[in-house]
Protein backbone atom coordinates (compact mmCIF):
# COMPACT_ATOMS: atom_id res chain seq x y z
CA UNK A 1 0.00 0.00 0.00
CA UNK A 2 2.83 2.35 0.80
CA UNK A 3 4.13 1.95 -2.73
CA UNK A 4 0.73 2.85 -4.11
CA UNK A 5 0.59 6.21 -2.35
CA UNK A 6 4.19 7.29 -3.00
CA UNK A 7 4.35 10.56 -4.93
CA UNK A 8 5.18 10.05 -8.59
CA UNK A 9 8.32 11.66 -10.06
CA UNK A 10 6.29 13.06 -12.97
CA UNK A 11 4.88 15.75 -10.69
CA UNK A 12 8.19 17.59 -10.50
CA UNK A 13 7.21 20.39 -12.88
CA UNK A 14 4.00 20.98 -10.95
CA UNK A 15 5.97 21.15 -7.71
CA UNK A 16 8.02 24.06 -9.04
CA UNK A 17 4.85 25.91 -9.93
CA UNK A 18 3.37 25.19 -6.49
CA UNK A 19 6.40 26.56 -4.73
CA UNK A 20 5.91 29.90 -6.47
CA UNK A 21 2.14 30.04 -6.30
CA UNK A 22 1.52 28.79 -2.74
CA UNK A 23 4.47 30.18 -0.84
CA UNK A 24 2.31 31.79 1.87
CA UNK A 25 0.33 28.58 2.36
CA UNK A 26 3.50 26.52 2.72
CA UNK A 27 4.85 28.99 5.27
CA UNK A 28 1.66 28.68 7.28
CA UNK A 29 1.75 24.88 7.18
CA UNK A 30 5.44 24.88 8.15
CA UNK A 31 4.81 27.07 11.19
CA UNK A 32 1.96 24.74 12.25
CA UNK A 33 4.28 21.75 11.79
CA UNK A 34 7.03 23.26 13.93
CA UNK A 35 4.56 24.30 16.62
CA UNK A 36 3.12 20.78 16.71
CA UNK A 37 6.56 19.17 16.98
CA UNK A 38 7.47 21.53 19.79
CA UNK A 39 4.36 20.64 21.79
CA UNK A 40 4.82 16.89 21.32
CA UNK A 41 8.54 16.78 22.11
CA UNK A 42 8.04 18.92 25.19
CA UNK A 43 5.17 16.67 26.36
CA UNK A 44 7.08 13.40 25.81
CA UNK A 45 9.43 14.48 28.59
CA UNK A 46 6.50 13.85 30.95
CA UNK A 47 4.19 11.34 29.26
CA UNK A 48 4.40 8.22 27.14
CA UNK A 49 3.41 8.81 23.48
CA UNK A 50 0.56 6.32 23.94
CA UNK A 51 -0.99 8.59 26.56
CA UNK A 52 -4.37 10.11 25.64
CA UNK A 53 -2.93 13.63 25.82
CA UNK A 54 -1.07 12.92 22.56
CA UNK A 55 -4.09 11.81 20.61
CA UNK A 56 -5.28 15.19 19.32
CA UNK A 57 -1.86 16.86 18.71
CA UNK A 58 -0.64 13.73 16.88
CA UNK A 59 -3.71 13.75 14.64
CA UNK A 60 -3.17 17.44 13.91
CA UNK A 61 0.51 16.87 13.11
CA UNK A 62 -0.36 13.94 10.86
CA UNK A 63 -2.85 16.07 8.97
CA UNK A 64 -0.37 18.95 8.59
CA UNK A 65 2.45 16.71 7.34
CA UNK A 66 0.25 14.86 4.86
CA UNK A 67 -1.21 18.13 3.58
CA UNK A 68 2.30 19.36 2.80
CA UNK A 69 3.16 16.09 1.06
CA UNK A 70 -0.01 16.18 -1.02
CA UNK A 71 0.70 19.73 -2.10
CA UNK A 72 4.49 19.63 -2.48
CA UNK A 73 5.18 15.98 -3.27
CA UNK A 74 7.50 15.62 -0.29
CA UNK A 75 8.37 16.99 3.13
CA UNK A 76 12.01 17.77 3.79
CA UNK A 77 12.54 19.51 7.14
CA UNK A 78 16.07 20.46 8.16
CA UNK A 79 17.50 22.62 10.93
CA UNK A 80 20.28 24.97 9.85
CA UNK A 81 21.93 27.19 12.45
CA UNK A 82 18.97 28.72 14.35
CA UNK A 83 16.28 28.17 11.73
CA UNK A 84 14.29 25.50 9.96
CA UNK A 85 14.00 25.02 6.22
CA UNK A 86 11.11 23.14 4.66
CA UNK A 87 11.62 21.86 1.13
CA UNK A 88 14.45 24.34 0.72
CA UNK A 89 12.46 27.35 1.95
CA UNK A 90 13.31 29.26 5.13
CA UNK A 91 10.52 29.02 7.69
CA UNK A 92 9.83 32.47 9.08
CA UNK A 93 8.48 32.65 12.64
CA UNK A 94 7.51 35.60 14.81
CA UNK A 95 9.45 36.74 17.87
CA UNK A 96 7.18 34.86 20.29
CA UNK A 97 8.04 31.52 18.67
CA UNK A 98 11.83 31.94 18.62
CA UNK A 99 12.30 30.24 22.01
CA UNK A 100 10.16 27.30 20.84
CA UNK A 101 12.29 26.95 17.71
CA UNK A 102 15.48 27.04 19.79
CA UNK A 103 14.11 24.39 22.17
CA UNK A 104 13.13 22.13 19.27
CA UNK A 105 16.50 22.51 17.54
CA UNK A 106 18.39 21.81 20.79
CA UNK A 107 16.36 18.68 21.49
CA UNK A 108 16.80 17.34 17.99
CA UNK A 109 20.54 17.99 17.97
CA UNK A 110 20.93 16.38 21.38
CA UNK A 111 19.65 13.18 19.75
CA UNK A 112 21.76 13.77 16.62
CA UNK A 113 18.65 14.49 14.52
CA UNK A 114 19.16 17.23 11.93
CA UNK A 115 15.77 16.84 10.30
CA UNK A 116 13.67 14.31 8.44
CA UNK A 117 12.33 13.52 4.99
CA UNK A 118 9.00 12.06 3.90
CA UNK A 119 8.09 11.12 0.36
CA UNK A 120 4.69 9.59 1.16
CA UNK A 121 1.95 10.19 3.76
CA UNK A 122 2.77 9.32 7.35
CA UNK A 123 0.59 7.44 9.83
CA UNK A 124 -0.11 8.14 13.49
CA UNK A 125 1.97 5.27 14.85
CA UNK A 126 5.06 6.37 12.97
CA UNK A 127 4.76 9.84 14.45
CA UNK A 128 4.58 8.24 17.91
CA UNK A 129 7.78 6.36 17.14
CA UNK A 130 9.44 9.61 16.07
CA UNK A 131 8.35 11.45 19.22
CA UNK A 132 9.59 8.52 21.33
CA UNK A 133 13.17 9.34 20.28
CA UNK A 134 13.01 12.40 22.57
CA UNK A 135 11.43 10.70 25.59
CA UNK A 136 13.24 10.57 28.92
CA UNK A 137 13.33 6.76 28.72
CA UNK A 138 15.23 6.86 25.43
CA UNK A 139 18.95 7.45 26.12
CA UNK A 140 20.48 6.32 22.80
CA UNK A 141 20.64 8.28 19.59
CA UNK A 142 18.34 7.17 16.81
CA UNK A 143 19.46 5.70 13.51
CA UNK A 144 18.13 6.95 10.18
CA UNK A 145 15.17 4.59 10.59
CA UNK A 146 14.44 5.31 14.27
CA UNK A 147 15.15 3.28 17.43
CA UNK A 148 15.12 -0.41 18.21
CA UNK A 149 11.56 -1.67 18.46
CA UNK A 150 10.13 1.62 17.18
CA UNK A 151 11.29 1.77 13.58
CA UNK A 152 10.30 4.46 11.12
CA UNK A 153 8.87 3.23 7.83
CA UNK A 154 8.10 6.29 5.71
CA UNK A 155 10.23 8.80 7.57
CA UNK A 156 13.99 9.00 7.07
CA UNK A 157 16.03 10.90 9.63
CA UNK A 158 18.99 13.11 8.74
CA UNK A 159 21.86 12.79 11.21
CA UNK A 160 22.81 16.20 12.58
CA UNK A 161 26.49 15.21 12.83
CA UNK A 162 26.58 14.48 9.09
CA UNK A 163 24.54 17.55 8.25
CA UNK A 164 26.83 19.76 10.32
CA UNK A 165 29.88 18.28 8.59
CA UNK A 166 28.34 18.89 5.16
CA UNK A 167 27.46 22.49 6.07
CA UNK A 168 31.00 23.09 7.26
CA UNK A 169 32.46 21.50 4.12
CA UNK A 170 30.17 23.56 1.90
CA UNK A 171 31.24 26.67 3.80
CA UNK A 172 34.91 25.77 3.45
CA UNK A 173 34.48 25.07 -0.28
CA UNK A 174 32.62 28.34 -0.76
CA UNK A 175 35.32 30.28 1.07
CA UNK A 176 38.00 28.42 -0.88
CA UNK A 177 36.34 29.38 -4.16
CA UNK A 178 36.30 33.01 -3.06
CA UNK A 179 39.94 32.76 -1.99
CA UNK A 180 40.91 31.23 -5.34
CA UNK A 181 39.18 34.04 -7.20
CA UNK A 182 40.95 36.62 -5.06
CA UNK A 183 44.27 34.88 -5.61
CA UNK A 184 43.66 34.69 -9.37
CA UNK A 185 42.97 38.42 -9.39
CA UNK A 186 46.14 39.06 -7.36
CA UNK A 187 48.29 37.03 -9.78
CA UNK A 188 46.66 38.80 -12.72
CA UNK A 189 47.52 42.19 -11.19
CA UNK A 190 51.10 41.13 -10.55
CA UNK A 191 51.44 39.98 -14.15
CA UNK A 192 50.12 43.31 -15.44
CA UNK A 193 52.60 45.14 -13.22
CA UNK A 194 55.51 42.98 -14.40
CA UNK A 195 54.75 43.22 -18.11
CA UNK A 196 54.35 47.01 -17.83
CA UNK A 197 57.81 47.22 -16.29
CA UNK A 198 59.20 44.91 -18.96
CA UNK A 199 57.75 46.95 -21.83
CA UNK A 200 59.15 50.12 -20.28
CA UNK A 201 62.59 48.49 -20.00
CA UNK A 202 62.54 47.70 -23.73
CA UNK A 203 62.29 51.40 -24.54
CA UNK A 204 65.57 52.03 -22.75
CA UNK A 205 67.16 48.93 -24.31
CA UNK A 206 67.69 47.41 -20.84
CA UNK A 207 65.11 44.62 -20.75
CA UNK A 208 64.22 42.90 -17.48
CA UNK A 209 64.99 39.21 -17.14
CA UNK A 210 61.80 37.48 -18.26
CA UNK A 211 62.56 34.37 -16.16
CA UNK A 212 61.25 36.32 -13.17
CA UNK A 213 57.77 35.86 -14.63
CA UNK A 214 57.92 32.05 -14.56
CA UNK A 215 56.44 31.92 -11.06
CA UNK A 216 53.47 33.98 -12.23
CA UNK A 217 52.97 31.76 -15.26
CA UNK A 218 53.12 28.64 -13.06
CA UNK A 219 50.44 30.16 -10.80
CA UNK A 220 48.30 30.79 -13.88
CA UNK A 221 48.67 27.15 -14.91
CA UNK A 222 47.84 25.82 -11.43
CA UNK A 223 44.70 27.95 -11.12
CA UNK A 224 43.62 27.18 -14.70
CA UNK A 225 43.79 23.46 -13.93
CA UNK A 226 41.60 24.05 -10.87
CA UNK A 227 39.03 26.44 -12.32
CA UNK A 228 39.40 27.97 -15.78
CA UNK A 229 36.42 30.33 -15.42
CA UNK A 230 38.39 32.44 -12.94
CA UNK A 231 40.66 33.46 -15.81
CA UNK A 232 38.11 33.85 -18.57
CA UNK A 233 36.38 36.40 -16.38
CA UNK A 234 39.62 38.25 -15.68
CA UNK A 235 40.41 38.74 -19.37
CA UNK A 236 37.43 41.11 -19.64
CA UNK A 237 39.28 43.52 -17.34
CA UNK A 238 41.04 46.01 -19.56
CA UNK A 239 42.59 49.44 -19.23
CA UNK A 240 42.47 51.22 -22.60
CA UNK A 241 45.36 53.49 -21.64
CA UNK A 242 47.57 50.46 -20.96
CA UNK A 243 46.26 48.25 -23.73
CA UNK A 244 49.51 46.49 -24.62
CA UNK A 245 50.22 45.24 -21.08
CA UNK A 246 46.67 43.94 -20.63
CA UNK A 247 46.76 42.44 -24.12
CA UNK A 248 49.86 40.36 -23.37
CA UNK A 249 48.54 39.08 -20.04
CA UNK A 250 45.11 38.30 -21.49
CA UNK A 251 46.66 36.35 -24.35
CA UNK A 252 48.83 34.46 -21.87
CA UNK A 253 45.77 33.46 -19.81
CA UNK A 254 43.66 32.47 -22.79
CA UNK A 255 46.39 30.33 -24.33
CA UNK A 256 46.84 28.46 -21.04
CA UNK A 257 43.12 27.71 -20.80
CA UNK A 258 43.06 26.90 -24.54
CA UNK A 259 46.02 24.55 -24.20
CA UNK A 260 44.48 22.83 -21.17
CA UNK A 261 41.38 22.12 -23.25
CA UNK A 262 43.61 20.46 -25.84
CA UNK A 263 45.15 18.24 -23.17
CA UNK A 264 48.61 19.81 -22.90
CA UNK A 265 50.62 18.89 -19.82
CA UNK A 266 51.37 21.40 -17.08
CA UNK A 267 54.94 21.71 -18.31
CA UNK A 268 53.73 22.39 -21.84
CA UNK A 269 51.25 24.94 -20.53
CA UNK A 270 54.02 26.63 -18.57
CA UNK A 271 56.13 26.90 -21.72
CA UNK A 272 53.14 28.10 -23.73
CA UNK A 273 52.12 30.70 -21.15
CA UNK A 274 55.69 31.96 -20.81
CA UNK A 275 55.99 32.40 -24.59
CA UNK A 276 52.54 34.02 -24.87
CA UNK A 277 53.25 36.52 -22.10
CA UNK A 278 55.93 38.14 -24.31
CA UNK A 279 54.56 37.10 -27.73
CA UNK A 280 54.52 40.62 -29.24
CA UNK A 281 56.73 42.50 -26.80
CA UNK A 282 58.55 44.25 -29.64
CA UNK A 283 55.47 46.46 -30.02
CA UNK A 284 56.47 48.03 -26.72
CA UNK A 285 59.20 49.90 -28.56
CA UNK A 286 56.71 51.47 -31.00
CA UNK A 287 55.59 55.02 -30.08
CA UNK A 288 52.10 55.11 -28.62
CA UNK A 289 51.08 57.73 -31.15
CA UNK A 290 51.75 55.20 -33.91
CA UNK A 291 50.08 52.26 -32.11
CA UNK A 292 46.85 54.26 -31.64
CA UNK A 293 46.97 56.10 -34.97
CA UNK A 294 43.71 56.44 -36.86
CA UNK A 295 43.77 55.64 -40.56
CA UNK A 296 46.48 53.97 -42.64
CA UNK A 297 50.20 53.94 -41.94
CA UNK A 298 52.89 55.41 -44.13
CA UNK A 299 55.54 53.15 -45.67
CA UNK A 300 58.02 54.26 -43.03
CA UNK A 301 55.56 53.59 -40.21
CA UNK A 302 54.73 50.14 -41.60
CA UNK A 303 58.42 49.30 -41.71
CA UNK A 304 58.77 50.33 -38.06
CA UNK A 305 55.90 48.07 -37.03
CA UNK A 306 57.24 45.19 -39.11
CA UNK A 307 60.57 45.44 -37.31
CA UNK A 308 58.89 44.89 -33.94
CA UNK A 309 59.30 41.06 -34.01
CA UNK A 310 63.00 41.51 -34.75
CA UNK A 311 63.34 43.76 -31.71
CA UNK A 312 61.59 41.12 -29.56
CA UNK A 313 63.85 38.36 -30.88
CA UNK A 314 66.98 40.43 -30.27
CA UNK A 315 66.04 40.83 -26.61
CA UNK A 316 65.15 37.14 -26.30
CA UNK A 317 68.59 36.18 -27.52
CA UNK A 318 70.20 38.62 -25.10
CA UNK A 319 68.68 36.93 -22.07
CA UNK A 320 70.36 33.53 -22.03
CA UNK A 321 72.11 30.82 -24.01
CA UNK A 322 70.34 29.25 -26.96
CA UNK A 323 68.24 26.25 -25.92
CA UNK A 324 64.95 24.62 -26.90
CA UNK A 325 62.84 27.12 -24.93
CA UNK A 326 64.64 30.06 -26.54
CA UNK A 327 64.13 28.65 -30.01
CA UNK A 328 60.42 28.08 -29.37
CA UNK A 329 60.04 31.70 -28.24
CA UNK A 330 61.85 32.96 -31.31
CA UNK A 331 59.83 30.79 -33.71
CA UNK A 332 56.49 31.69 -32.12
CA UNK A 333 57.34 35.40 -32.18
CA UNK A 334 57.59 35.20 -35.96
CA UNK A 335 55.03 32.54 -36.79
CA UNK A 336 52.01 33.88 -34.90
CA UNK A 337 51.77 36.69 -37.46
CA UNK A 338 51.90 34.28 -40.42
CA UNK A 339 48.55 33.39 -42.02
CA UNK A 340 47.60 29.72 -41.62
CA UNK A 341 46.71 29.43 -45.30
CA UNK A 342 45.81 31.10 -48.57
CA UNK A 343 42.14 31.93 -49.05
CA UNK A 344 40.39 30.82 -52.23
CA UNK A 345 37.47 33.20 -52.80
CA UNK A 346 34.42 33.15 -55.07
CA UNK A 347 33.24 35.97 -57.34
CA UNK A 348 31.59 37.72 -54.37
CA UNK A 349 34.80 37.67 -52.36
CA UNK A 350 33.64 34.98 -49.92
CA UNK A 351 36.21 32.42 -48.78
CA UNK A 352 35.41 29.02 -50.27
CA UNK A 353 38.41 27.07 -49.03
CA UNK A 354 41.76 27.48 -47.32
CA UNK A 355 45.00 26.09 -48.69
CA UNK A 356 47.44 25.64 -45.77
CA UNK A 357 50.74 27.37 -46.39
CA UNK A 358 52.98 25.16 -44.31
CA UNK A 359 53.51 23.54 -40.94
CA UNK A 360 53.18 26.27 -38.33
CA UNK A 361 53.98 25.40 -34.72
CA UNK A 362 51.09 24.64 -32.35
CA UNK A 363 52.02 27.44 -29.96
CA UNK A 364 52.01 29.99 -32.78
CA UNK A 365 48.59 28.80 -33.97
CA UNK A 366 47.17 29.06 -30.44
CA UNK A 367 48.65 32.51 -29.84
CA UNK A 368 47.37 33.78 -33.20
CA UNK A 369 43.77 32.92 -32.30
CA UNK A 370 43.93 34.27 -28.74
CA UNK A 371 45.76 37.46 -29.72
CA UNK A 372 43.29 38.28 -32.48
CA UNK A 373 40.27 37.56 -30.30
CA UNK A 374 41.55 39.75 -27.46
CA UNK A 375 42.43 42.54 -29.88
CA UNK A 376 39.00 42.47 -31.53
CA UNK A 377 37.16 42.49 -28.18
CA UNK A 378 39.26 45.40 -26.88
CA UNK A 379 38.39 49.06 -27.37
CA UNK A 380 40.96 51.00 -29.33
CA UNK A 381 41.25 54.73 -30.07
CA UNK A 382 40.24 54.14 -33.69
CA UNK A 383 37.28 51.76 -33.04
CA UNK A 384 34.98 50.36 -30.38
CA UNK A 385 35.35 46.83 -29.04
CA UNK A 386 33.51 44.04 -30.85
CA UNK A 387 31.31 41.68 -28.87
CA UNK A 388 32.52 38.06 -28.49
CA UNK A 389 30.11 36.62 -31.05
CA UNK A 390 30.88 39.34 -33.61
CA UNK A 391 34.61 38.86 -33.08
CA UNK A 392 34.34 35.13 -33.69
CA UNK A 393 32.12 35.72 -36.71
CA UNK A 394 34.82 37.93 -38.22
CA UNK A 395 37.51 35.39 -37.40
CA UNK A 396 35.51 32.57 -39.02
CA UNK A 397 34.54 34.50 -42.15
CA UNK A 398 36.61 37.47 -43.28
CA UNK A 399 39.78 36.42 -41.37
CA UNK A 400 39.34 32.67 -41.68
CA UNK A 401 42.56 32.06 -43.61
CA UNK A 402 44.63 33.39 -40.71
CA UNK A 403 43.78 30.56 -38.30
CA UNK A 404 43.78 26.80 -38.04
CA UNK A 405 40.03 26.13 -38.48
CA UNK A 406 39.99 23.05 -36.23
CA UNK A 407 41.63 24.98 -33.40
CA UNK A 408 39.24 27.87 -33.91
CA UNK A 409 36.30 25.52 -33.33
CA UNK A 410 37.86 24.35 -30.07
CA UNK A 411 38.46 27.97 -29.06
CA UNK A 412 34.75 28.70 -29.50
CA UNK A 413 33.97 25.94 -27.05
CA UNK A 414 36.62 27.13 -24.60
CA UNK A 415 35.11 30.62 -24.59
CA UNK A 416 31.67 29.07 -23.97
CA UNK A 417 30.29 30.62 -27.16
CA UNK A 418 28.13 28.29 -29.21
CA UNK A 419 29.29 28.10 -32.84
CA UNK A 420 25.74 27.79 -34.18
CA UNK A 421 25.75 31.43 -35.28
CA UNK A 422 29.15 31.08 -36.92
CA UNK A 423 29.28 27.63 -38.48
CA UNK A 424 27.09 25.88 -41.01
CA UNK A 425 25.20 22.79 -39.87
CA UNK A 426 27.79 20.52 -41.50
CA UNK A 427 30.66 22.42 -39.93
CA UNK A 428 29.05 22.30 -36.49
CA UNK A 429 29.10 18.50 -36.53
CA UNK A 430 32.53 18.11 -38.13
CA UNK A 431 35.05 16.19 -36.06
CA UNK A 432 38.16 17.90 -34.78
CA UNK A 433 41.45 16.09 -35.27
CA UNK A 434 44.26 17.07 -32.94
CA UNK A 435 46.77 14.58 -34.28
CA UNK A 436 50.24 15.87 -34.87
CA UNK A 437 50.10 18.42 -32.06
Amino acid sequence: MADNIQIQGTQEENLDAFGREHNDKLQSLARTLISGLYMLIRSVKMYDPDNAVFQKPLAQLEDTINTIIRRDGKLDLVGVKQSFYINGMLVKVDMAALDNVKFLLDEMRAKDVGGFTLLRPVQNQELKNFVWIFSKEQSDDADEDGTTGRKLVSMKLAKYSKLKEKIENDKDESEARIDRKKYALTVYGRAIFFIKKYLESLKTDTPLNTSKSLRLVQDFVDIAFDQRTHFLGLTTSRNEAEYLAYHHVNVCLMTIVFGAELGLTKQQLRDLGYIALFFDAGMGTIPESLVSKRGGLTAEEKALVQRAPLVAVRHILKEKAINRSTLMRVVTTFEFKVDFGTAVRDNQGNIQMIIPKGSLGLYARLVAICATYDALTSKRPYRDAYGPEVALMLMWTEMRNKFDPDLLKVFMRVMAIQPIKVLTKRQQTAGISLSGF
